[in-house]
Parts: C-alpha cells; sequence; structure tokens
C-alpha cells in the first residue's frame, strides 16, 4: 500500500496569533506559540532503497498552538505563562512520541487515536504544573503565580485539545461556533454540580479552580479529541477576549475575514476599543478547502 494511501491530504493550515497588553494592565502576561512539528533524519548512507526511508527523512509530525494567561501577585503572571509555555514545548520536543506518516500507517482509520498522544499531552501539562511551582526564584517571580494554557496540537484531519483554567479553543464548523473547553472556574464547577447560574458580576466567574501552578494539589488537565474538516476554523483565546467580545461577534469576525492573520487582527482591534481591560491573546488556525469541495 503507498505510504498515503489510507490518509486525507494533508492540507496547509492558514495560522496566524496576536497579542496586546490592553489598555489597563501595565504589562502584557500572555504568552502563545504556534510551532510546526517536524521530524526528520540525515541519512548519509544506507543500503535501503531511498522508498523504504522515505518516512524516516520527512513529514510533518503536526502543528502545535499554545495560549496561556499568566496570573500572581507582583507580576508573576509574565513569569508564569512563560515557564509553562517552554516546559510544555520542550516536553513536546523531547519526550513525546510524535505522530509520523510511519505511525499513521499503523492507525488507517482517519477517526483512530493515535497511540499515547492523548496520555503525552495530558503528561505535558502535569510537567507544566510542577515547572511552574518550581519557577518562584525566578527573577519577577511571585509565589502566588500560576497560568491558564490551552493546548491545540493538530495531526490531520484529528486535533487533540488539552487544558487547564479559563482561556478557550472554540472551532467554527459551518457558521456555527462551539466551545470544545470548560472554564475552570469556581461559578461554572458550581454550575455543573446543580447550583443555579451566578449572575454574571459575581466574582466566582474569575476565581480559577484549576490552572498551572497554582495549587499543591495536582492539576487536573482537561482532554478532548476532535474530527476535523475542510473549511473549519479553531480559535484559542485568553479571557482578555471574551470579557469584551460575545461569541455572535467573535463568530462574525471569524466568518468575514478571509485570513487567520486579518481575524486576530480585527478581534485585537475591537477589545481595544471596547476597553480592552486585560491582557487579550487570539490564535486563529484556518484549515482551507480543496478544490471542488
Amino acid at each position: 500500500m503507498p505510504p498515503d494511501a489510507a490518509q486525507p491530504r494533508r492540507p496547509d493550515l492558514d495560522v496566524a496569533g496576536r497579542t496586546d497588553r490592553g489598555l489597563v494592565r501595565k504589562a502584557n502576561e500572555d504568552a502563545f506559540l504556534i510551532a510546526a512539528l517536524d521530524r526528520r533524519m540525515s541519512v548519509m548512507h544506507s543500503s535501503l532503497p531511498s522508498t523504504d526511508l522515505e518516512w524516516l527523512t520527512s513529514g510533518s509530525a503536526g502543528t502545535m498552538m499554545v495560549v496561556a494567561d499568566g496570573m500572581g501577585g507582583q507580576g508573576g503572571g509574565h513569569v508564569a505563562s512563560r515557564v509553562a509555555v517552554r516546559s510544555i514545548t520542550d516536553y513536546v520536543c523531547s519526550v513525546m512520541p510524535w505522530a509520523s506518516r510511519h505511525a499513521q500507517e499503523l492507525e488507517p482509520s482517519p477517526r483512530a487515536t493515535l497511540p499515547g498522544v492523548r496520555d503525552q499531552l495530558s503528561t505535558a501539562l502535569v510537567t507544566g504544573n510542577t515547572e511552574v511551582r518550581h519557577a518562584t526564584d525566578l527573577p519577577g517571580a511571585s509565589p502566588n503565580m500560576g497560568t491558564t494554557l490551552t493546548l491545540a496540537y493538530i495531526i490531520w484531519p484529528r486535533m487533540y485539545v488539552a487544558h487547564a483554567g479559563d482561556s478557550r479553543c472554540y472551532l467554527l464548523r459551518h457558521g456555527i461556533l462551539t466551545s470544545l473547553t470548560t472554564d475552570h472556574t469556581v461559578a461554572e464547577q458550581m454550575k455543573s454540580q446543580g447550583f443555579p447560574a451566578l449572575e454574571a458580576s459575581s466574582p466566582l466567574h474569575h476565581i480559577l479552580w484549576n490552572a498551572l501552578g497554582t495549587s499543591e494539589d495536582d492539576m487536573v488537565p482537561e482532554m478532548q479529541k476532535q474530527q476535523l474538516e475542510e473549511g473549519d476554523v479553531i480559535l484559542l483565546c485568553t479571557d482578555g477576549l471574551t470579557k469584551h467580545l460575545d461569541e455572535d461577534e467573535i463568530t462574525t469576525i471569524l466568518k468575514t475575514t478571509e485570513t487567520s492573520e486579518s481575524a486576530c487582527d480585527q478581534m485585537i482591534a475591537r477589545t481595544l476599543e471596547q476597553g480592552a481591560t486585560d491582557n487579550v491573546t487570539v490564535v486563529v488556525v484556518r484549515v482551507p478547502k480543496t478544490n471542488g469541495s
């Protein structure tokens, strides 16, 4: 069987990200990362035919997007968000068994879960939690610092989402915006336990029960797996966006902009127009439609 016979064509993703300090905060404590992962080996000499070596020497291992919203006294949030992003990317590069073309041949169904990916992404967030808790001696750090973190890893046609806190991952499909993550706030936790919904002004909407670095107890990653389709749009954002733009306006911007870059620019601009009381970070991913779709 040819290497890609069982796999749908991997589209070239349109990905962009933006972050802004906003109009009130003195510093930007958000962080984001967009990375194309490639697994490569430089073959110098071999008795094997080049066709046998193709899966070793080339092929994308996926695309990873991360947003983090740091918090903590004395400005330690910027340390927490950056430590979390760095430790998780170090883990992914050093430990995680990246999906490759060869691995996909072992899982011919596009709806199958690639071995180990979900567990390893969960472990990556647990590792980030530990690193943030151990980073209190760094310059600018605070003993009370912590960070939200939302990660999306795309190995076409699958997307894995790992999440802790109240940053969000959205999916826009056929004009309908759906949140793929849950806000890990006390208010949402109470709602899920059957308590009446709290007023929008309640401070419990802003108190997190789950985030990286904020508790002596183990952090609990929320994990999701999503089957992607051509034409999908993915948004990762910190709550600096959703404090000012509701889901209807976010949907309109994602539907009416042609590129991920322009969507990011418009969402940041609209947040600033609305007062931007917090740092704001957005990452947008568009899955293009192939000819004839």
